[in-house]
Formats: structure tokens, sequence, C-alpha cells
């Protein structure tokens, strides 16, 4: 059998090399024959150095990883192919740069910040030396506790050893499922409030941990049901009652920018035409592009965690909301006591944190459907 490949040969790496040289460089020579490859090669190795600088990042809970470093690439890069999947509300939270990043997260049990209240006012004088008032703020502390979002897997050593004799590669599925189940759990708490596997409000130190739902302070607008939920919505009682609730924000002194986070139900009401009366008269836009004409209404986020009857107005500033981070989604493995299998956690530090000010001023409001 001959073994030798040529350039006919289809499954020859030379199959397209002179016409790749011709396409990149506009010339045929041994040089411009090459470039295509140092290119590739250069590719692996800049996919090879984010990896690295990935696990880096772990810091020292990497260091001891026992599984061979193509391997470990492997369940890392199924990790970042999953990446922000599953989260809606909680990646816009993100995506608006309401992120307190943690430093050593795993030595922060509680993060601790101070509501004060508004004492005193400005005064208007001729002279810059007259006397001000002496103010005394008063502190309100308030405490989020650190929690861990995790899930895990297991991997046999034979299936291991059989991956590296065999030369096949890993099935990181449950690496994929994993990181979503975790990235659901982040959405989770921060629409619903976290909660402990029972169903019950995760409390820690006698400190609660807070989500959209279940915001202290927060103002709440009742709903009409037929017009939030029927096929045939026209948008016109919609549109009063998301007024409404910004209507009380601004009551609240918060004046935007809003964010409207509705389920999918809802979400495909939005989509309906947008009519002038309950007549059949269209104006030639949607509920949802009519709601995002009021100019303090930036967003409408459609999220599959929000339960059917609900659809909360939220101010997206870091005073309102953020995401407290010390560590993203990432994959911690171990070895058992008798060395045949590797342990796999897939661990996230991302904690909502919902606020209020010293005199219960809320940027929050959660319509109810009636």
């Amino acid at each position: 059998m001959d073994m030798r490949f040529t350039a006919l040969s289809k499954q020859s790496p030379l199959t397209d090399i002179v016409g790749r040289a011709i396409a990149e460089t506009g010339g045929w020579s041994i040089g411009a024959m090459r470039a295509p490859g140092f290119r590739l090669l250069e590719r692996a190795m800049e996919e090879e150095r984010a990896f690295r600088a990935f696990q880096a990042a772990q810091g020292g809970l990497r260091t001891l990883a026992p599984l061979q470093d193509k391997a470990q690439v492997l369940i890392d890069k199924a990790v970042v192919e999953v990446g922000l999947q599953r989260l809606t509300f909680a990646k816009a939270v993100l995506a608006k740069g309401l992120v307190y990043n943690l430093t050593d997260p795993l030595s922060v049990t509680q993060l601790e910040w101070s509501s004060r209240n508004r004492t005193g006012a400005a005064q208007r004088t001729m002279s810059p030396s007259a006397r001000t008032e002496n103010k005394m703020p008063i502190v309100l502390t308030n405490r989020l506790p650190i929690y861990l979002t995790i899930d895990g897997f297991e991997l046999d050593i034979r299936t291991l050893k059989m991956s590296e004799r065999v030369g096949t590669p890993l099935d990181t599925t449950l690496v994929g499922s994993c990181t979503r189940s975790v990235n659901e759990a982040i959405e989770d708490a921060t629409i619903n409030g976290p909660t402990t596997l029972d169903g019950q409000p995760l409390v820690n130190a006698g400190y609660s941990c807070y989500g959209l739902l279940n915001a202290p302070n927060a103002n709440t607008q009742a709903l009409t049901q037929a017009a939030w939920t029927l096929a045939t919505s026209v948008g016109g009682t919609i549109f009063a009652e998301v007024q409404a609730m910004i209507t009380k924000e601004q009551v609240d002194l918060k004046f935007g920018p809003y964010t409207l986070v509705v389920g999918t139900a809802i979400g495909n009401v939005l989509d309906n035409d947008y009519t002038v009366t309950g007549t059949p008269v269209v104006t030639g836009r949607t509920i949802r592009e009519r709601l995002l004409q009021i100019p303090s209404l930036t967003d409408i986020i459609v999220a599959d965690m929000m339960p059917a009857g609900k659809a909360v107005l939220v101010q997206m500033t870091s005073d309102v909301i953020d995401m407290v981070v010390g560590q993203p989604p990432t994959v911690i493995p171990w070895t058992s006591l008798d060395g045949f299998t590797i342990h796999n956690i897939v661990m996230a530090i991302m904690i909502p944190r919902v606020r209020s000010d010293y005199d219960g001023n809320s940027g929050i409001c959660i319509g109810t459907l009636a």
C-alpha cells in the first residue's frame, strides 16, 4: 500500500497549499507556501497561551490539578464555550459594569457596607468663612453572605487512561451541563433571590440575600392581567401601567435608566402590534417598541426564570443592584484517596447585591398581575 501523500491526494495536507499561498500572499514560492502553515501554528500557540492565562488566573485552586495539561485544557474549553449561557438578567447587570470585585474571595464570608441618612442642607452665603452646620449622620450597617454556587462531576481513571491510550478526546458534556447549572443558579438568585436546596431563603448569621422579587423596600404595582397576557392585547394599558411604575420610582428619587424584566409569556405579548385605541388601527410598531420610546426606559429583558405573573422595573445603577464577583464558573479538580477517581466541581462566587438607601427608597418596582 502506498502511504505517501501527493498534492492530488484528498487527505493530503498539500491539497490546497498552492491555492492558499497564492490567495494569501499573491505569489507561488516556497516561502509563500510555508506562510499559511506558520499562521496556523501561531493561532494554535495563541490559543494555548490564552488557556494558560485562564488557568493562572485561578491561583492556588488549580496548582494541584491531577489531570494532564491537554485534558485540563479540554475541560476549561468546555467551560469557556458555555460562557454566559442561561444568564439573561444577570448578564445584563454584568454588561452594565455593575460589578463589585472581591480579592481572595474564599477568605471573605460576608461583605459589609453602610447606608447613611441625609443630614443638613447646603447654604447660600456671601462669605466663605460663614459657619456651617455640624452634621452627625446615622449609619446603618448592611451585610451580604458570600456563598458559593457549585455543581460537580467525576471522571473515572480508566476513562482517562483509555482516552490517553487511544487518543480520543474526553467527553466534556458533563462539564458543560454543570456549568449551565451553575449559571442557572446565579440567574435564579438574581431574579428570585437565593434559596437552599429545600427552597428556603438563604440566611447566614442572621443576614439574608436578595434578588429582584424579594428585594426589601421595593415598590409594588398592580397589573391588569388581561392586558399583559392576552394575545389580542393592544398595549395601551401596558404602557399606562409601566408609566405608573416609573412614577413610583421617581417618588423614591430614582430617575433611571430603567430596565423592564418580564417572563417569556409577557415577552410574547409585547411583540403584538401597538394600536392607537382598542380598534385594529395599527401604529406601525410593537408594544415593545412603543415602551422603549419612553426616554428613561432603555431596555426590556425577557428572562425565562421570571415568574409568569410578574414584571419588574429596575433602575440599573450600582446603588440599586450590582453583582459581587469573586470568581467566574471554574472547574476545580482533585484526586480521590485511592487515586482511581478525579473529582471535579464547577464553582462560582457571583452574588447579586440589591440595595435601598437609609430612608428605604428603592430603585425596584414589582408589578403583579391582578
